[in-house]
């Protein structure tokens, strides 16, 4: 009797479906009574907030990665078109409307001064009609101040969604043509936040994008030339030493959970010697780091250049130094806009998709330059290096420790 109220008793509820089981300690045992609650193995789901949470930061860290911030900007020049669009597109209908009634007031208006008035009587005739034509070409003026840009129809509208798509792209690239602008209060308004959000996020896509071409069309061109110029013995030699240094890495990272690591023979392995050969390795990776020459890049450019410039003046009727000149101004940001793509286009059936194409050229081209400007920069930066270790100004030490710190 004694033992068994000395045991721990046990007892089982049912509630509902799930089976609760209860434990209860002994009065004697030392330590807290505990009560542990066991709904028949089942894990109980995460509440909503968690949920949530975990998804909003799956959400974030793909917004922030290379793909992510692709996709960001196209979707926020997207945005600003239909933004843009809804805001601006009806002030130009209604301006464009205002100057029809106004022309044919106007021409109502002369015929009905040569009808009342004797044409014998020049003086008076010319008279009325010069001071009719003097009233429409103020209220003409005063159209224009007003955002009218010329149209005649519905079909020229320069609010289209491809034109807006084009506006808000320049707007956070900062190339700013000024063929068209917001003329509404609120559109004014919107195109400040949407400019102070925009181009940081253009500029982060840049960075990001550039790094990622500069990275991948360095690794084809070291490619293409230790193939043109390694020898067998050479480039299996690169495959293991690159092989070694991931095994290395692979070790490195497993040390810190082991207390003394073992190689396979049951050896301890010294931390220090793994150190060692990884520096070593690394070391002999920036001795082969490959460096693209400037005159490729320069070439990459203008050969970009270039067959924009002979697409644009195909599509827009230029000649071939204006489409070249219309590019280079374009992807410089330098955006004069003397000459802006969709002034010959305008109202045919494949206008839209010509501006959209133009957009893509933009957004391609700015990335293009952001490769371009990244890889001529370490070209630079190696050929300084190369010279100041010649001058003597520069040592080993130094540059080692400027490329560890890089």
């Amino acid at each position: 009797m004694a033992s068994s109220e000395q045991q721990s008793q046990h007892k089982q509820h049912r509630t509902g479906n799930n089976t609760v089981s209860l434990t209860c300690q002994p009065s004697g045992s030392i330590g807290p009574t505990a009560t542990l609650i066991q709904l028949d193995g089942r894990r109980q789901p995460k509440p909503p907030a968690s949920k949530c949470r975990v998804c909003f930061r799956k959400f974030f860290a793909f917004l922030v990665s290379n793909v992510g911030l692709c996709v960001l900007v196209v979707a926020y020049s997207f945005g600003g078109a239909f933004m843009f669009r809804a805001v601006e597109a009806p002030f130009e209908v209604q301006t464009t409307n205002q100057v029809s009634e106004l022309r044919n007031r106007t021409i109502l208006n002369l015929w009905n001064i040569t009808y009342s008035n004797n044409v014998l009587y020049h003086h008076k005739w010319q008279q009325s009609v010069v001071d009719e034509i003097k009233e429409f070409q103020q209220q003409l003026m005063e159209a224009i101040k007003d955002g009218y840009e010329g149209q005649h129809s519905e079909g020229q509208e320069q609010w289209s969604f491809s034109g807006a798509f084009l506006f808000s792209l320049t707007v956070i690239s900062t190339i700013g043509y000024g063929n068209i602008s917001p003329r509404t209060d609120k559109g004014k308004v919107l195109t400040i936040i949407y400019a102070i959000i925009g181009i940081p996020l253009m500029l982060l896509y840049l960075t990001n994008i550039g790094d990622i071409l500069a990275k991948s069309f360095r690794y084809v061109y070291g490619s293409l030339c230790s193939c043109k110029h390694e020898s067998p013995i050479e480039r299996r030699a690169r495959n293991n030493r690159h092989l070694l240094q991931r095994n290395i890495s692979s070790v490195s990272g497993t040390m810190c959970s082991t207390p003394n690591p073992c190689d396979q023979y049951g050896r301890t392995i010294d931390g220090t010697d793994i150190s060692a050969l990884s520096f070593e390795l690394s070391n002999k990776s920036k001795e082969t780091r490959v460096h693209v020459p400037i005159t490729l890049c320069l070439l990459i450019l203008t050969s970009y250049v270039c067959g924009g410039g002979a697409l644009f003046s195909l599509w827009e009727n230029w000649n071939y130094l204006d489409g070249s000149y219309f590019c280079f101004v374009t992807l410089s940001t330098i955006g004069f806009g003397d000459l802006v793509p969709g002034a010959t286009v305008v109202g045919s059936s494949s206008s839209e998709g010509k501006l959209v194409i133009c957009s893509l050229y933009l957004l391609t081209g700015m990335a293009l330059l952001a490769m371009c400007f990244n890889l001529m920069q370490e070209e630079v930066i190696h050929k300084i290096r190369m010279f100041g270790k010649k001058i003597g100004i520069i040592n080993d030490e130094e540059e080692s420790f400027v490329d560890d710190f890089n």
